[in-house]
């Protein structure tokens, strides 16, 4: 099977568990817990009462009271601390099991993925539907064996993994925003566009009424869009960003040089109301114009 895949270098892995794991999550997390059944995952993020992101997971259901989640990188412990802030009375427990894990990303269905690698117990294997580089992609969890053998195994099965700076280069691309990269405690959940991460049906839980009051009057301070600018030279973090007009209108969060464009792809948080999508811009001497989020953000 040929398919590209990217293995995180530092993933934080959590298991909740306990008889109040699941009611803890729903209330903890942005997206619906209470609904997954085995097997079922979502992406959910961990949030202050302001509304910004201590932790954004792609939540694993692997039993009625047992979930596993991965988060892409950031401080494990600071993340842990934020998941587990409001544990009091409750019988939860939260467990790094990052060192017996490995989380990657696959281009490719889901069934297609899992189905070209398989482990044996006590391993366990956990996929998940998330389109973070091309329109079919799959996050694939692999806990209960250490990270060496786990990645051997995928080796085997799959071809070398791609490099860091093309996955970086896909998925910025692609309009894909990730946590701490992007999407941190610097921005509202909301102004990242990923609208799937969030059910605005669920009820309550931490940071729900900065993100329902800001859906409701449809305005949010900032928004995180793609720019494509001519060159290769990758504008650093905290570079502004000017209109066509020479109007400051918002800054670089990150970016990623394609050599075959030549372009640079850059994502960067506008202020709303500054600006239409298609709009020139101009960055760190470089021409280049505002593209539309990736399919499946926004709202």
């Amino acid at each position: 099977m040929m398919t590209e895949w990217h293995i995180f270098s530092q993933p934080i892995v959590l298991k909740v568990s306990g008889k109040d794991a699941r009611r803890y999550l729903h209330n903890r997390l942005s997206n619906d817990i209470r609904a997954l059944e085995l097997g079922q995952s979502v992406r959910a993020a961990a949030l202050t009462a302001q509304g910004r992101v201590e932790g954004l997971f792609t939540v694993f259901c692997a039993g009625s009271d047992l979930f596993f989640l991965a988060c892409d990188g950031g401080d494990p412990a600071g993340v842990r601390a934020a998941l587990s802030r409001f544990i009091v009375a409750d019988r939860v427990s939260v467990e790094d099991v990052s060192e017996s894990s490995v989380f990657v990303h696959a281009v490719g269905t889901t069934d297609s993925i899992r189905s070209a690698v398989a482990v044996s117990e006590p391993a366990r294997l956990l996929g998940a539907d998330n389109s973070r580089l091309a329109e079919h992609g799959t996050d694939l969890l692999i806990v209960g064996i250490e990270r060496g053998p786990a990645a051997k195994l995928l080796r085997e099965k799959l071809p070398e993994p791609m490099l860091p700076a093309r996955y970086e280069l896909l998925r910025i691309k692609h309009g894909t925003p990730v946590y701490p990269d992007e999407v941190n405690e610097g921005i509202i959940l909301t102004e990242s566009g990923l609208y799937d991460a969030v059910s605005f049906s669920k009820g309550c839980y931490v940071g729900q009424e900065v993100l329902e009051r800001s859906d409701a009057i449809g305005k949010l301070p900032r928004a995180l869009e793609r720019i494509q600018l001519s060159g290769l030279a990758a504008p650093p973090a905290g570079m502004e960003v000017c209109a066509a007009s020479g109007e400051r209108i918002g800054q670089v969060v990150s970016a990623a040089p394609d050599p075959e464009g030549p372009s640079t792809f850059v994502f960067a948080l506008l202020r709303s109301g500054k600006y239409c999508i298609g709009d020139a811009v101009t960055c760190a001497g470089a021409s280049g114009a505002i593209l539309g989020r990736a399919k499946g953000t926004g709202r």
